[in-house]
C-alpha cells in the first residue's frame, strides 16, 4: 500500500455505534502493517499522514474510547524526534479535546522536562477547564493534569 492509498482508506474510515473496538484495532494495525517503513517518507509526507489522523480523530465522537493500534501508528510516524508530531499534538489539543488526544499528550508529557513539560501540562489544565468539551473529557484531562502536577 502507498501513501496516497493509506490516507484515503483513514479519510473513509468512520467508526459507528455498532463497531467493535477490536474493528478499529485492525482496522489501524492494517494500514500500519501494509505502509512501507514511514522513516524513509519525506518530512512532508509525514505532515500528510500525522494531519489525516488527527483529522480522523476530529470526525469521531470526542468520547470514543482510546485504541492503542492507532496511538502507536501515529506516535511511530515521527521518530525519534516527534518535531512534526509535536507541533501537530499540540494544536489539536489546543483546539479539540477528546478522550485520545488527551491520552497522547499525557503520554509525550511523560518524556519532557522544565518549560516544556509546564507548557504541556497547561494544555491538559486548558482542556479540563474548557466547558465545550464533554464532562467526560474534562474528568479525564483533569485527571492526567494532577497525574503530571503530581510527579
Amino acid at each position: 500500500m502507498n501513501l496516497e492509498n493509506a490516507i484515503t482508506q483513514i479519510k473513509n474510515f468512520q467508526v459507528n455505534g455498532d463497531m467493535e473496538d477490536y474493528e478499529i484495532s485492525e482496522f489501524f494495525d492494517a494500514i500500519g502493517d501494509e505502509l512501507p517503513d514511514v522513516n524513509s517518507f519525506t518530512d512532508s509526507q509525514k505532515q500528510q499522514l500525522i494531519q489525516v489522523l488527527f483529522d480522523f480523530l476530529k470526525r469521531q465522537d470526542p468520547e470514543l474510547d482510546e485504541n492503542f493500534s492507532f496511538i502507536h501508528f501515529i506516535e511511530a510516524i515521527n521518530q525519534p524526534d516527534y518535531k512534526i508530531y509535536n507541533t501537530e499534538l499540540l494544536k489539536f489539543n489546543t483546539e479539540n479535546g477528546t478522550i485520545t488526544s488527551t491520552l497522547l499528550l499525557n503520554r509525550f508529557i511523560n518524556g519532557l522536562v522544565g518549560e516544556e513539560r509546564k507548557k504541556y501540562i497547561d494544555v491538559l489544565k486548558s482542556i479540563a477547564e474548557n466547558p465545550s468539551y464533554t464532562d467526560f473529557v474534562r474528568a479525564e484531562a483533569l485527571g492526567y493534569y494532577e497525574h503530571q502536577i503530581g510527579k
